[in-house]
């Protein structure tokens, strides 16, 4: 697994990083944290940011004790030049981590390299007011779920879920979702409620709906994951997730060839993640 950390120099980002941090744990993930600086300041890394990724790294290693993270530290002094306008330090180990700083568009350069190292989660956080924003950016976050093309992680400051929906399309949703839903409700303790999808469109009927979410309850159950099962029309979705971001975190399943997608329009996703009354995570 490959995580790529959004940061700046804010207070919500500092707070993501006990999550990255048990998350990378439990994963055994690639982890790369990644800053961006306009490119006016594009000669050398800018150096507010080299400190914040200092701060975040030592706050990532500080919360194990030595030999417990595959990853060993990088050297924040030791940022060279790959590119123009792209610097990196990487610490030895068993798996990579690494500090990056690119220059240019934060969304388009949270992106690039999210493509570039094949990613399989982006993670970030966001202001608790405003509807969950960057202080340099507007709409990052939205953005950043909205078009990625791997699974994105939103976390909102100070909110911490009690309990989570997620909304699968459960005839075509990846075993890596559901691992990765069993990590997020393992990380905050959370009670969990799988909301199957049914309607007369195109879709399976409701015994073979039923049949299939008692699947992922067996599959949950065995992870000892306290879960419940929820059955919505497809007409009925988009009210009832907006509810649900009002409750805790949403999770939604939109891989391309879920039935969500066709659903759920890119901009809605968008303003989910900003309405969501904490976490939002949206897989792929």
């Amino acid at each position: 697994m490959k995580i790529l950390i959004a940061l700046d120099a804010n207070s919500y980002s500092a707070e993501i990083i006990s999550d990255v941090t048990k998350l990378a744990a439990n994963t055994w993930a690639d982890v790369t944290m990644l800053a961006v600086q306009s490119r006016g300041e594009a000669e050398c890394p800018d150096a507010t940011l080299v400190k914040a990724l200092s701060s975040n790294q030592k706050n990532f290693f500080a919360q194990y004790q030595g030999g417990e993270l595959p990853h060993g530290e990088a050297n924040p002094q030791g940022f060279m030049q790959t590119t123009p306008g792209v610097w990196q330090t990487s610490g030895s180990g068993r798996k990579e981590f690494t500090l990056k700083i690119r220059s240019g568009e934060p969304i388009k350069e949270i992106l690039a390299e999210a493509g570039e190292r094949q990613c399989d989660l982006i993670i970030l956080g966001c202001s608790k007011d405003n509807g969950c924003q960057w202080d340099a950016e507007i709409d990052l976050p939205q953005k950043i779920a909205r078009d990625a093309d791997c699974s994105v992680l939103v976390i909102k400051e100070g909110r911490i879920p009690k309990n989570i929906t997620c909304c699968l399309d459960q005839a075509m949703v990846s075993q890596e979702s559901l691992e990765m839903v069993s990590q997020i409700v393992n990380l905050h303790q959370a009670d969990l409620k799988i909301v199957g999808l049914t309607g007369p469109k195109g879709l399976p009927g409701k015994g073979e709906v039923e049949k299939k979410m008692q699947e992922i309850l067996h599959y949950y159950t065995a992870r000892k994951v306290t879960t419940l099962i929820k059955l919505v029309d497809n007409e009925d979705l988009e009210k009832f997730v907006e509810r649900a971001t009002r409750e805790g975190m949403i999770a939604l399943w939109m891989g391309k060839k879920s039935l969500l997608a066709k659903i759920f329009s890119k901009d809605l996703i968008g303003k989910l993640v900003a309405t969501s009354n904490s976490s939002a995570l949206i897989l792929r």
